[in-house]
Order: structure tokens, then sequence, then C-alpha cells
């Protein structure tokens, strides 16, 4: 389980203040500096741009200075459980830059607004929101192949038109109306939503249509061919072909079982 300590949202310091502590702060700290700092390490002095993240681990100096402005949120906490750091594959002691630090601010807030309210299980849920924070960093590190630099608006247009066509599986989409959604070309689309989805845009909505037909078959108790429709197949015997490829039955065995 997580456990928090001061932690702070969208937090202003005086211009260029310094923060200098060489023996750390005998715990973790997560911070995103939305200003850029000074960082030192001991490999010397990183400049950051705005948008980056950190995680201190403990004992590690915690030494940095606001080139300006000073702005961050963050997150000092310990937990009764290090495996979290290997379990999620978490970067420690260096700067990186998340390709959509708006969604992880969202969170410190959340964080920050429990801390402070306390109201009933606000341990527990900030445990919960502990977790999560970690799970989205790791998904933003872990999409993008190392050195390649993406845009943040072009990442959230590709979320945006993964979800669309996700929860909308029954309509009829092909290369050119999914592409639609983010105003590129068919292989330009590709491409990208691959680069970040790991997948092709076919195969999630093939899984998605077959998942949502074994519930219409097994739970509504749906005739193969209804289902087959409902779940956005056109083509009843393409249905089949790839319900079998997927599940090692036929529809029609899947919704006796």
């Amino acid at each position: 389980m997580f456990h928090t300590g001061y932690c702070d949202y969208n937090r202003f310091n005086p211009d260029c203040d310094l923060i200098n502590r060489p023996e750390g702060s005998g715990d973790y700290l997560f911070l995103y500096f939305m200003t850029p700092m000074k960082v030192q390490a001991a490999g010397g002095t990183q400049m950051t741009k705005e948008g980056a993240f950190l995680l201190y681990t403990p004992g590690t100096p915690q030494i940095y200075q606001a080139v300006g402005r000073f702005k961050n949120s963050f997150v000092h906490f310990t937990s009764d459980d290090d495996d979290f750091l290997a379990a999620y594959d978490l970067p420690v002691n260096r700067i990186v830059y998340p390709p959509d630090p708006d969604s992880m601010n969202a969170l410190f807030k959340s964080i920050y607004v429990e801390s402070v309210t306390k109201q009933d299980y606000y341990q527990e849920l900030i445990d919960k929101l502990m977790h999560q924070l970690f799970i989205l960093f790791s998904r933003q590190l872990h999409t993008f192949p190392i050195g390649r630099e993406i845009q943040a608006d072009l990442f959230e247009q590709f979320k945006k038109a993964r979800i669309e066509i996700l929860t909308h599986i029954d309509r009829k989409w092909d290369a050119e109306s999914m592409a639609a959604l983010t105003n590129l070309g068919t292989s330009q689309f590709y491409n990208y939503y691959k680069l970040f989805f790991n997948r092709s845009p076919k195969s999630e909505l093939l899984d998605a249509r077959v998942e949502r037909s074994k519930y219409l078959l097994r739970v509504e108790k749906m005739p193969v061919a209804q289902a087959a429709v409902q779940a956005g197949f056109e083509s009843l015997p393409h249905f089949t072909r790839y319900f079998k490829k997927v599940c090692g039955v036929t529809p029609s065995e899947y919704g006796r079982f």
C-alpha cells in the first residue's frame, strides 16, 4: 500500500527557488516540473524543459532550482512493497517526458485533494490513485520507441479516435473512415496507430467485436446471425471463421456452453 506524505498541486515557489536536500527526503518523491529547472545529479547538471517528470528514490540527493518561475506538482510517499518499481517498469532518478502530462497532473490534483480533505476511506482511495498514476506513467513512457519525439496533441487526437472506434464497433468502419477521425491519410493513420498502441486498428476492432458477440451469445442468448450484426460483422461466414480462429469453437458451440 502507498502512504503519502506532503504533496501539492500546481505549487508556486519564489522565482529561481532552490531545493537542496543532499541526502534526499527520506522517502520517494515524484515530481512534475511545470517550468524549466536545473537538476543536479551524479552526472552533472541537467536543464529540463517544462513537462519533465522525476521519480526520486529514498536516499538520493534532491537538488533542483528553477531557471525563472518555479511551478510544480509533487507527492512524497512510501510504499509497503518496493516491487512497484519493477512491476510498472518505472524509471528512477532521471528526467523523462511523458507525452500527456496534463492527464498525469489531474491525478496529482486528486491525490492532493484527498490528502487535504481526509474524507472517509481517503487512504484507501489515495492508494488506488497512486497505482493509477504509475500505471498511466508507465503506459505513456513505454508507448513510444526511445528517442522518438511525439507531439502530445497528436497522441491525444489518436486516443480520442481509438475511443470513438472501440465504443462504436457496430459502425461500418473502413480504413478511410477511421483515418478521417485524425485528418490523416490511411497509411499515416495506420502507422501512427501501431506506434501508439502496438496494434492495428483493424485487429483491435475485430477483437472488440468478438468480445461483444461472446456476451450476446452467452448472456443474452441471441441467435448467431443477430449477434454477428449487433457486434458489427457484416458477413456471417466471416464472423464464424474469425470467431472460431480466436475462440477455438464456433459461435453456435460457444452459445451452448
